[in-house]
């Protein structure tokens, strides 16, 4: 079954990779990431599809806060296509409490995820696409990088074992700034650079247009 099918209604959810600025006047309505460079790639090589891009994501949020704006901000929109890139803000507290926010430990993390697959797929989701966790810090062999490997590496069994469609957006760019390191894919060890984007947006596109 095909992956996108035409006038599809495609939701991005996920943290501020996500957001990217989609709530600014200057970058809404899609942000200046990913997002906005995968509705390039549909207007560029598949104008026929008709698909409309919805962003929802939301600078700072871990599953925790997804799943307390879940009902506003995916099942009322009804989307056909849901992608969720989310866990970074889950690990990253590990370093302090953000704003009331905590570390939400592997356990509670994959319940979270399942419970707003779950929740997506009853409300009408028909493919599912969950996109890895990409860095946290600028060392690919960092301690938090690690540690947030333990989820990428859990998400994407998840997604094999339950019909989503896995987006591996990790690895790339890991290589990348091994391979590239004059290239700032990632300045603050986190946030992609229009290229870090590119990267992210290339495999999204792929992994569902393959």
């Amino acid at each position: 079954m095909a992956h996108i099918l035409p006038g599809d209604h495609i939701l991005f959810q996920g943290d501020s990779i996500t957001d990217a600025g989609r709530r600014d006047p200057q970058g809404a309505p899609l942000g200046n990431g990913y997002v906005a460079q995968v509705a390039g790639l549909f207007a560029a090589r598949r104008p026929d599809l008709r698909v409309e891009i919805l962003n929802r994501g939301v600078g700072g949020d871990r599953t925790t806060e997804l799943l307390a704006r879940w009902d506003a901000d995916c099942l009322a929109l009804k989307p056909q296509v849901l992608s969720i890139k989310i866990g970074v803000n889950d690990v990253w507290r590990k370093n302090g409490e953000w704003n009331g926010q905590r570390f939400v430990p592997l356990a509670e993390y994959q319940a979270n995820l399942r419970r707003l697959c779950d929740l997506a797929r009853s409300g009408g989701v028909r493919t599912l696409a969950l996109v890895s966790p990409t860095t946290i810090e600028a060392a690919n062999d960092g301690p938090l990088n690690q540690l947030l490997g333990d989820y990428v590496a859990w998400g994407r069994e998840y997604a094999a074992s339950s019909g989503a469609v896995w987006v591996e957006a990790r690895a790339p760019l890991l290589a990348a700034r091994t391979a590239q390191p004059a290239i700032p894919w990632t300045p603050d060890g986190c946030h992609p650079s229009t290229a870090g984007h590119a990267l992210i947006a290339a495999a999204w596109y792929d992994a569902l247009m393959a």
